[in-house]
């Protein structure tokens, strides 16, 4: 039974990750969402300026824990990706601050992992995920770059969107416009160190969640 002690250390952090039970700390990390996207939708008459009802919301996730134990490297990468369901709640621009009111969504999907001992596969696993947020309110301040891309100076929309599945941070997105619909895309890139009884993990988050917006 020995042999799996380091299986089940790794299940544990990345159900913790999955779960959003979060020990993060300030060392190790990198600016997420990269650069804000450059502008590349001339058209001056899309904007997201008004009310819009929240349709959906969709999102590609992969998460890798790598850490030693006894001498031991392990590493495990879960993937995930899902389209929310039971979308509820608005989302006002007034071209300085974004209002978030009543976010509501629910998630059902399956986390996908491969657990790795020294360079070498070790086990493979599917946990499920199956989420209900409840209503939730924000407020961002935002600055429009050029005329298809936005950034937050604040964590709250990210938040807001992903139910704490994403920790919050200062973020950009990319805007594609269709008619009465907004599509807002967010890429969003983190390194962190976090424990997990005392043992330092290295945590790497790549996401990249695609918020279907409807004017009122």
């Amino acid at each position: 039974m020995k042999k799996y002690c380091p299986f089940l250390f790794v299940l544990a952090v990345l159900i913790t990750l999955a779960s959003c039970q979060k020990e993060i700390h300030n060392n190790d990390v990198t600016p997420p969402g990269g650069p804000t996207p450059a502008d590349t939708i001339p058209n001056t008459a899309n904007t997201e300026v008004g009310t819009w009802n929240f349709i959906s919301l969709q999102g590609t996730l992969s998460q890798t824990a790598e850490l030693s134990q006894a001498g031991q490297a392990i590493k495990g990468i879960s993937t995930s990706n899902f389209t929310s369901q039971n979308n509820a709640g608005t989302v006002k621009f007034d071209s300085v601050n974004m209002t978030a009111t009543g976010i509501s969504m629910s998630v059902n999907t399956t986390a996908k992992t491969l657990v790795y001992m020294n360079g070498s596969l070790f086990d493979s696993l599917s946990t499920p995920l199956n989420q209900t947020l409840p209503a939730q309110n924000a407020t961002s301040g935002y600055k429009k770059i050029g005329a298809d891309s936005l950034y937050f100076q604040d964590g709250g929309f990210l938040n807001v969107l992903t139910g704490g599945l994403v920790p919050s941070a200062p973020s950009g997105c990319k805007l594609v416009f269709s008619g009465n619909t907004m599509k807002m895309t967010i890429v969003y890139d983190t390194v962190t160190t976090q424990d997990y009884q005392g043992i330092p993990a290295k945590v790497t988050i790549h996401a990249v969640l695609v918020a279907t917006l409807q004017k009122n």
